[in-house]
């Protein structure tokens, strides 16, 4: 059971940030909603662009930071963390932003090489690490509903109605 369940998380984090594999069905509703492909689209100075909430980057931080919290808590670190600045700083430089965009990638990796080393009781436990999953999802969702508001705002400023 363990087995055929860190399959099904694996494949499952695949897809979050790949998107589905073509012919496929999807868990999401769009085949080309990775966090990848997402991301990809957008450039520093979109990422980092006010919107009322957390900017993308903000959100790109707290996802990774999630992740790498999580499986260093799996993994035995119970040490508090600040959850607040996870989203900060707000804003990303080019270089930044394809950083941050890579230690995702890399705290996805590490997550799934902690999900393998547990046995199956902490394994179990731990609910397959399918919350990391779901919290992947929620952040994923309010990116690409903040990149409505974003792209809205350019089209705006590039027709002469915005600030």
């Amino acid at each position: 059971m363990r087995e055929a369940m860190l399959e099904a998380l694996e494949e499952l984090l695949r897809e979050t940030f790949e998107g589905a594999l073509p012919g496929e069905g999807t868990q999401y509703l769009d085949h080309a909603s990775g966090i990848r492909s997402t991301l990809d689209q957008l450039t520093a100075a979109q990422a980092s662009r006010p919107t009322g909430h957390p900017s993308i980057a903000s959100h790109v931080r707290h996802m990774n930071f999630h992740l790498r919290m999580v499986g260093e808590w799996i993994a035995g670190d119970h040490r508090r963390r600040d959850w607040k600045s996870s989203f900060e700083p707000r804003t990303v430089t080019e270089a930044e932003w394809s950083s941050l965009k890579q230690e995702l990638e890399d705290s996805r990796s590490e997550f799934i090489r902690v999900m393998k080393s547990r046995d199956s009781e902490t394994f179990a436990k731990e609910g397959a690490g399918l919350g990391a999953v779901a919290h992947l999802a929620y952040h994923l969702g309010a990116i690409r509903q903040l990149m409505h508001d974003v792209y809205n705002e350019m089209r705006l400023e590039h027709s002469g109605g915005g600030a």
